[in-house]
C-alpha cells in the first residue's frame, strides 16, 4: 500500500514540475515558424510568377489572334503562340545566361490554346482563341515543412480577330519621366539578383554609394522599361501590317519618345514600329537623376504631331494612309521641381497650359501618374483628355497593365482582347 501511494505521489510530482516547458514548446513550435516563414518568402515569389505568366498569356493570344487574321494557319498561330509563353517567361524570371533555369523552366510550364472560327454575312471570318498557361513553382525548404512541396500557378488570355482589319493608323509620342525618384523602390522583389542597390526618399542622400541590401526591389525605372516593352507588344499585336522582319516593320504605327528630368534628353524621333521607341526606353539608366519639369518634353512631342507639322501626314500618306490619329503619353511619378526638390506652382501651371493646347489642335492625351504625390496626380488628371484617359498605379504590375491598356485604346483593331 505504502509502495502505491509513494509511486502515485511520484506520478503527481512528475505532472505538477513545468520546468522543461520552454524546450519542449520551442520543439513543437520551431518547425510551425520555420514553415511560416518559408511560406511568407514564397509568397511574393508566387505574386511575381502569377504576374509575369498572365501577361505572356494575353500578348500570346493577341500575338496568335493578329496572325492568323493576316492569314497564318491555327497550327503554327498555336505554336507561335506557345513559344511566345515560354520566351515571355524566361525574360521575365530568368538570367539570360542561366541555360539550366531555362530547361528547368520549359520542363515546369505547360501552354495550351484552342481557336474557334466564324463567318458573318459578310463572308468575314473570325478567329477566337484562348491561351492557358500552367507553371509548377517549387517552394523553398522551409515551406516544405509545412507539407507545401510546390505549387501550380495558371492563367487564362482570350482574344479575337477577324481577317478583315479595318485599322485607324497612328502617330503616338511616348513623354517619359527619368528624374531621380524614378531610381525609387517599388513592392516587387527581383528575384534574378540577391541583393542590389535599394534607393527610397530616404537615402537618396546616399547616390551614388548606398550599400547593397536584401531583397532586390525592382525600382520605377525598370517598371517603366517593362510596361513600354509590354505596350509595344500590344501595338504590334493589334498592327495587321507589323512583321518584325520587314523594313519598316509597321505600315500604321508610329512611336516617338522623349525623357526628361529638370531638363528634356535627345529624343527619339518618330518612326515605323515600335522597336527605335522601345529600344530608347531599355536604354535608360537604372538609377537616374535629376528634378521633373515636363515642359519642353511635352514641346519637343507636341511638335512632332502638330497639323502644321506635315511630317508625319507624309509618312502616312507615302504608306496609302490618308487618315491617322495623334497620340501623346504623358508619365511621371512626381510633381513639377524643376531642378530643386520642391513643387514649382509656375512650371506646374505651364504644363496645365501646354496640355490644353494640345487637345485643342486635336491630340489626344495619356497620363500615367505612377506611385504620385497628390499634386503630380492632380496635374496628370487634368492634362489627360478624359477621366478614361488617366491611369494612376501604385505597383509595377498596374503600370504594366496601364500601358497596355493605352496599347489597345490607341488602336482601332478587330483584334483585341476579351475577357
Amino acid at each position: 500500500m505504502r509502495f502505491v501511494s509513494a509511486t502515485i505521489r511520484a506520478f503527481q510530482r512528475l505532472l505538477a514540475d513545468r520546468s522543461g516547458n520552454f524546450g519542449l514548446m520551442t520543439a513543437i513550435l520551431l518547425p510551425v515558424a520555420a514553415g511560416v516563414a518559408g511560406l511568407a518568402m514564397d509568397v511574393t515569389r508566387v505574386v511575381q510568377v502569377k504576374g509575369v505568366l498572365q501577361n505572356s498569356v494575353d500578348a500570346a493570344a493577341l500575338a496568335a489572334a493578329s496572325a492568323l487574321s493576316r492569314g497564318m494557319s491555327q497550327d503554327d498561330a498555336l505554336k507561335q503562340a506557345q513559344a511566345f509563353i515560354a520566351s515571355q517567361m524566361a525574360n521575365g524570371l530568368i538570367k539570360s545566361d542561366d541555360n539550366d533555369a531555362s530547361e528547368e523552366l520549359t520542363k515546369d510550364l505547360n501552354a495550351l490554346g484552342t481557336i474557334r472560327t466564324s463567318t458573318s454575312s459578310s463572308n468575314a471570318t473570325t478567329y477566337t482563341i484562348e491561351m492557358t498557361g500552367s507553371y509548377t513553382l517549387a517552394m523553398n525548404p522551409l515551406s516544405s515543412l509545412m507539407g507545401w512541396k510546390s505549387m501550380t500557378i495558371k492563367a487564362y488570355g482570350k482574344a479575337s480577330s477577324a481577317k478583315e482589319v479595318d485599322q485607324r493608323a497612328l502617330s503616338l509620342y511616348l513623354v517619359l519621366d527619368r528624374s531621380g525618384s524614378m531610381s525609387f523602390v517599388t513592392e516587387t522583389v527581383d528575384s534574378s539578383r540577391t541583393s542590389c542597390q535599394n534607393y527610397t526618399q530616404s537615402n537618396w542622400g546616399s547616390y551614388p554609394r548606398l550599400a547593397a541590401t536584401r531583397p532586390c526591389y525592382v525600382n520605377k525605372i525598370t517598371s517603366l522599361k517593362t510596361a513600354v516593352a509590354y505596350m509595344a507588344q500590344i501595338l504590334n499585336a493589334s498592327d495587321s501590317t507589323y512583321s518584325a522582319s520587314s523594313t519598316p516593320a509597321s505600315k500604321l504605327v508610329r512611336v516617338g519618345a522623349v525623357a526628361y528630368n529638370d531638363a528634356v534628353f535627345t529624343a527619339s524621333d518618330m518612326a515605323w514600329g515600335t522597336a527605335t521607341a522601345n529600344s530608347y526606353v531599355q536604354n535608360f539608366p537604372t538609377y537616374p537623376t535629376g528634378g521633373t519639369d515636363a515642359r519642353d518634353a511635352l514641346t519637343v512631342a507636341y511638335n512632332a504631331l502638330k497639323s502644321s507639322n506635315n511630317t508625319e501626314a507624309k509618312a502616312h500618306s507615302g504608306a496609302g494612309v490618308s487618315k491617322f490619329d495623334r497620340y501623346i503619353v504623358l508619365m511621371s511619378d512626381g510633381e513639377m521641381t524643376g531642378s530643386s526638390s520642391s513643387w514649382n506652382s509656375s512650371i506646374d501651371t505651364a504644363v496645365r497650359s501646354q496640355c490644353t493646347t494640345i487637345k485643342t489642335e486635336g491630340i489626344q492625351i495619356f497620363t500615367v501618374a505612377f506611385m504620385a504625390p497628390d499634386r503630380g496626380k492632380s496635374l496628370l488628371s487634368a492634362c489627360a483628355s478624359s477621366s478614361s484617359n488617366y491611369f494612376a498605379p501604385n505597383s509595377m504590375s498596374e503600370l504594366v497593365t496601364a500601358f497596355g491598356e493605352i496599347a489597345q485604346k490607341t488602336t482601332y483593331s478587330n483584334t483585341r482582347l476579351t475577357n
